[in-house]
């Protein structure tokens, strides 16, 4: 099959490279403009970009609003888009290859509905979660399922972990669509809507440690949360990221209370405690917690 691929970040490259090993030819590839970033607002190019310039494949940039974009994919005469983490695409660029388009996403639809599936997923204390190859229509994660996988989420694992077990399932599950769409003789299972979740783009704020939650919660918000925005409550007015925590055993302390004992440093939540093993302060470097009281004044400490 002839394949336009659409996508932006690492996790997408990983679908991209698969699909160059294939089969099927990947005619173009389609991603995000170029953005500016760090102190000196150099332009960055996003990196299934980069994936797609060492293949030596053509590399679009549009808005994909623009109705010069459906005609620019339409030259390539493409059987099918597969689109992994890129955007909502308007019935003109839907209509621009003969089977559509199907997309990779990190959640068994009709759960998890959204730019941030994973994190969600984690942050929701689910013990399990998957990923999910469907036809798109213009709705957001809307569209008729081709094939699902399952995947267990552990304790400890963080959105870059659990990205990181969706690639290989989620290869095989792309194959297999790509499959029935070239047999042309398949069933795609409509979603039931009534049972739709929403997993909503990151903000900052969504970092904010609130410590009434459980040490559970909090715990598998850090997991969700890393790298970015990151768990992060206040001290003494500073910002403070927490970076590594598990569960530990119960011990009096109030929401937010902190203990220091020996080399363990404790926290009280709403519901256990969770012991604290790194931290770092907004603008410094990570350190162990327990250094990180070494040099805070005061015996009595309360994240707030």
């Amino acid at each position: 099959m002839r394949i336009i691929f659409m996508g932006t970040p690492e996790f997408a490259v990983q679908f991209l490279k698969h699909l160059t090993k294939g089969e099927h030819q990947v005619v173009a590839v389609a991603t995000q403009p170029d953005k500016p970033q760090g102190r000196g607002m150099e332009l960055h190019s996003p990196p299934v970009k980069l994936a797609a310039v060492e293949a030596g494949i053509p590399v679009l940039q549009p808005s994909v609003k623009d109705p010069a974009f459906a005609e620019e994919l339409r030259k390539f005469n493409a059987d099918i888009f597969v689109v992994v983490a890129f955007s909502i695409l308007p019935k003109e660029v839907l209509a621009a290859s003969k089977f559509g388009a199907i997309n990779i996403h990190g959640s068994l639809l009709p759960k998890y509905r959204g730019a941030a599936p994973v994190q969600w997923a984690i942050a929701s204390c689910e013990k399990t979660t998957g990923l999910t190859v469907f036809l798109l229509d213009e709705k957001m994660d809307h569209g008729p399922i081709l094939e699902q996988r399952e995947l267990t989420i552990e304790q400890d694992d963080t959105t870059e972990t659990l990205l990181k077990k969706m690639v290989a399932p989620g290869c095989e599950a792309l194959d297999s669509a790509l499959a029935k769409l070239q047999s042309e003789n398949f069933t795609a299972i409509e979603q039931n809507h009534e049972q739709a979740s929403s997993a909503p783009k990151l903000k900052k704020e969504d970092g904010l440690i609130n410590w009434s939650m459980s040490a559970l919660q909090i715990h598998k918000r850090l997991c969700a949360f890393t790298p970015w925005p990151g768990a992060y409550t206040h001290l003494n007015g500073q910002k403070i990221f927490i970076r590594k925590t598990f569960f530990s055993k119960n011990i009096e302390l109030k929401p937010g209370q902190i203990s220091i004992q020996k080399n363990d440093v404790f926290v009280g939540t709403g519901d256990g405690v969770l012991s604290i093993l790194e931290i770092q302060a907004e603008g410094k470097k990570r350190m162990p917690a327990v250094d990180y009281f070494r040099g805070v004044s005061g015996d009595s400490h309360c994240f707030g």
